[in-house]
């Protein structure tokens, strides 16, 4: 992204590719690469290769034409990683949130235009593309998630660092703690709506808290 409207271009694609089964819940554009958190239909990789191919394929056809180039655009695929429990959602959340800062590009996360972390704090005047904020305001309120942002446990790699001290429950623990909630099998947990998944997630985030 070589100027603003480059970055606001990539916005304008990223809204486009957004359907049911490809939600946006953050992004982060960082000059030479972008993070996105993004959630698809359960145990789907085609709506995420769908909607990542499309993606790419805009985008470089807009800057090629702009800059007069031509051939490849991105250097490899895109590297994706799945986010399976609520406390590395958080995480990965403030991590890419945090990411201008961590570059010395800002100095606060509210002072970056091109991270969602504007569009989760009421502090963007006009919105580019949506970004589904509803998920983690089930599990923390707006309040506690701003805190949340303000904690620091990056490295100065930038890799998330794994908080060892907390206490992680056992497979039957969390069997029977999902069962005491909802009266289910953790098998059946994903056929229930996506509200009653995220109480559940946050019950046995702070469980471990």
């Amino acid at each position: 992204f070589n100027d603003d409207a480059d970055n606001i271009q990539f916005l304008h694609f990223l809204e486009y590719t957004q359907t049911d089964d490809f939600q946006i819940l953050a992004y982060c554009l960082m000059g030479n690469h972008a993070h996105l958190l993004i959630r698809t239909s359960k145990n789907s990789i085609e709506a995420l290769e769908t909607g990542m191919k499309s993606l790419c394929i805009r985008y470089a056809a807009y800057y090629n034409r702009k800059y007069e180039r031509i051939g490849t655009l991105f250097q490899d695929r895109y590297k994706s990683q799945p986010v399976t429990t609520v406390g590395y959602f958080l995480r990965v959340l403030r991590y890419i949130h945090n990411n201008p800062v961590a570059a010395g590009i800002t100095d606060t996360m509210a002072d970056y235009p091109w991270s969602s972390y504007r569009d989760y704090f009421a502090t963007r005047s006009t919105c580019i593309c949506k970004v589904h904020t509803e998920y983690a305001m089930q599990i923390k309120t707006h309040d506690e998630l701003l805190q949340w942002h303000t904690k620091t446990e990056i490295n100065t790699r930038g890799i998330l660092d794994v908080d060892n001290s907390k206490k992680h429950l056992s497979d039957e623990e969390v069997k029977k703690l999902i069962f005491q909630l909802v009266d289910c099998q953790p098998c059946e947990l994903r056929l229930m709506p996506d509200e009653k998944q995220a109480s559940v997630f946050a019950a046995l985030y702070y469980e471990e808290s």
